[in-house]
This record gives structure tokens, C-alpha cells and sequence, in this order.
């Protein structure tokens, strides 16, 4: 292996941590760009350039998604919108899930993916990579927990987002080169949540036509 186990670990695990925390309007190309950099030393031992390849893709694709759903929202001529940053069943005025709870629940995730990574198998190359898969169960275990806690489309499609690209990353560990189209296909996710939640945010920023003119 080019890359230590334990620089894939920490890379990963910091990565995750972010896109667990991350909040706002731009959270999800944020998470994305971010998980995106930590699981490229695994794509890149197990996957080689074009595992990297399909991640920075992906990444880049979920940028130009955001950016191309938010001017289009608001472009269009005015209807409410739904403002994917607002809590449900919450004042808007605090945020639901507070940050401290989702620390927590990413500090619960650690046991819950060392315990994947050590006895869950990968494939033909198992023994190879026993441990190896730590980073990508824990990303995965966060995005899952994340779509749990949420309260808001923001929250959602970071979640889905996590869960989108661990995917690809351990699909690219279980196979290898071989593996890049599935891995494809599970990133495809990605852009499509950042899209919807650009889209929202575009549409929720736009202000009445009475609203403009006063």
C-alpha cells in the first residue's frame, strides 16, 4: 500500500467530522468537497487515478450543480419557496440538533465503523484491507446518522450526499479499477442533492415583487 492505514484513517475520519458539522446554505458542496479530499487517499490505493478521478468529479459536479440550481431559482419569476436551511418542527430562530449532538453522535460512530471495517468482507481482497475500510464505514455511519438527525433539506441532502460518495469510495475498495462504475453510478447521487438543495435555497432567497419595490 502506497498510503498508511493510519493517515487514511485520520484523513477520512477529520473529513467527516466536517460534513457532519457543516451547516448553511452552501453546507452540502462544502461536505461534498471536503469528504470528497478525505476519501481520495483510499480511492487512490485502491482505485489508482481513476478512482480520484471519479470523486474529484463528483465533487466538481456537485459545485456547479449547487450554483446552477440556486441562479435558476432564483431566475424564475416568484412563488414561495421552501427555504432548505429552516428547521421543521422547530423555531427558526434555533437551530434543530444542535451541534453538540451530532459531535456526539459522530464520537458514537467511531466503535459502530471500527467494528465494520474489522469484520465486514470486501470482496477478494479482505485480508488486504482489513482496518483499511475504517474511514469509509465511519463517513458512510456519519451521513446515515446525519439523515436521521435531520430537520431540514440542507441537513438531508448533506446526508445523502456522505452517504453517496462513502458508498462509491468502499465500492472502489471492494473491487479495485475493476469497480468504477458502480462507483459512478453511487456518486451520481451527489450532484442531483446538491441540485435540489441549491434550487430551494435560490428559490427562498427571492423576495416578493411588493417586497422589492418598497
Amino acid at each position: 500500500m502506497g498510503v498508511s492505514a493510519p493517515l487514511l484513517s485520520a484523513v477520512g475520519v477529520i473529513a467527516s467530522v466536517v460534513a457532519m458539522m457543516v451547516d448553511g446554505r452552501r453546507a452540502v458542496s462544502i461536505a461534498v468537497v471536503v469528504l470528497a479530499a478525505g476519501m481520495t487517499p483510499t480511492a487512490a490505493t485502491f482505485g489508482g487515478a481513476p478512482g480520484v478521478a471519479v470523486l474529484a468529479a463528483c465533487a466538481v459536479a456537485a459545485v456547479v450543480f449547487a450554483w446552477a440550481g440556486f441562479v435558476g431559482g432564483r431566475r424564475l419569476p416568484w412563488v414561495a419557496g421552501l427555504d432548505p436551511t429552516i428547521p421543521a418542527f422547530a423555531p427558526p430562530d434555533r437551530l434543530f440538533g444542535p451541534r453538540s449532538v451530532r459531535a456526539f453522535s459522530a464520537a458514537v460512530a467511531v466503535p459502530i465503523a471500527s467494528w465494520v471495517s474489522f469484520n465486514i468482507p470486501v470482496g477478494q481482497i479482505t485480508t488486504a484491507v482489513q482496518g483499511l475500510l475504517f474511514p469509509t464505514a465511519y463517513a458512510w455511519t456519519c451521513g446515515i446518522i446525519r439523515l436521521l438527525l435531520a430537520r431540514t433539506v440542507e441537513d438531508l441532502a448533506v446526508g445523502v450526499a456522505m452517504v453517496s460518495l462513502s458508498t462509491a469510495t468502499a465500492w472502489l475498495l471492494r473491487s479495485g479499477s475493476d469497480s468504477l462504475p458502480g462507483a459512478v453510478i453511487a456518486c451520481a447521487v451527489t450532484p442531483v442533492a446538491a441540485l435540489v438543495a441549491g434550487w430551494l435555497a435560490g428559490r427562498s432567497t427571492r423576495r416578493r415583487p411588493v417586497e422589492a419595490e418598497a
